[in-house]
């Protein structure tokens, strides 16, 4: 099975990479740990596409990686065991705020800064718990490390303000 032609088959080659320049990038994050193995790198653009991505790399045994913005510091996002690094940053669109039910939908590649933003301009009597990070962050990946912000004295972690998640499983499920 050739990995690289499996992938381009499910994205398109442009968003598949293996080059060494760019798999070193993903090798490591602005921690002090050391660099890993990567075997390539995707960006999916959909659920659908996530979900094949996982399905063929859970048929042939490869680990992967997702990544959202990249900026924790204890090599969280960087692969154990070399494999795929899926790099979540296509897949950022806002698609839904009820400023009623006070909610948001968004996909996995959000950033804090596009969120904040959106609510500023479209939503301002909403209010967005902003971490004391830098604003390329993921919503998704502060909340998925119990991340914390201006409104979390008042109302918990940023993960207790969640209220669902669509996952998608190892299995592609």
């Amino acid at each position: 099975m050739d990995l690289y032609a499996s992938l381009c088959a499910i994205t398109g080659a442009e968003y598949v990479s293996r080059e060494q320049e760019e798999n070193y990038i993903y090798s490591r994050d602005s921690g002090a740990q050391p660099p890993r193995r990567v075997d390539g790198v995707v960006l999916p653009g959909s659920v659908e596409e996530v979900q094949r991505i996982l399905v063929l790399a859970n048929r042939e045994g490869i680990p992967v990686t997702p990544l959202g913005g990249g900026f924790t510091l204890s090599a969280l996002v960087v692969p154990q065991k070399g494999g795929i690094v899926m790099d979540m940053k296509r897949m950022d669109k806002i698609l839904e705020v009820n400023e009623i039910s006070r909610y948001a939908l968004i996909e996995a590649g959000v950033s804090q800064a596009a969120l904040r933003s959106h609510l500023k301009k479209h939503f301002p009597r909403l209010q967005h718990s902003t971490p004391e990070a830098p604003p390329t962050v993921t919503v998704t990946g502060n909340v998925l490390i119990q991340g914390h912000g201006h409104l979390t004295p008042r109302y918990g972690l940023n993960s207790d303000m969640v209220n669902g998640m669509e996952v998608v499983l190892a299995t592609g499920e």
